[in-house]
């Protein structure tokens, strides 16, 4: 279910930026199209809520399951 949820978010910032992409060049105005920018802004919102839980609970938990699979994640991206 991790992997899916992780998915889901990735999909959901990828989605952001492309819109922002595509609103800076110019493919359209985000006024035209109402209903995908308040979709956009709140898949925004929601990622910063996330981020902002994620980093709650691992300032406040020292070496607790979550700690662990983020350095998983850390290591098996290289960083």
């Amino acid at each position: 279910m991790s992997r899916v949820l992780n998915f889901l978010w990735a999909l959901s910032v990828g989605a952001v930026a492309l819109f922002g992409f595509f609103a800076v060049m110019g493919g359209f105005s985000p006024g035209d199209v109402l209903w995908l920018t308040l979709i956009v802004a709140f898949l925004a919102v929601l990622f910063v809520i996330h981020q902002m839980r994620v980093s709650h609970e691992l300032s406040e938990h020292g070496d607790e399951p979550v700690l662990c699979e983020v350095q998983r994640i850390r290591e098996r991206r290289g960083f």
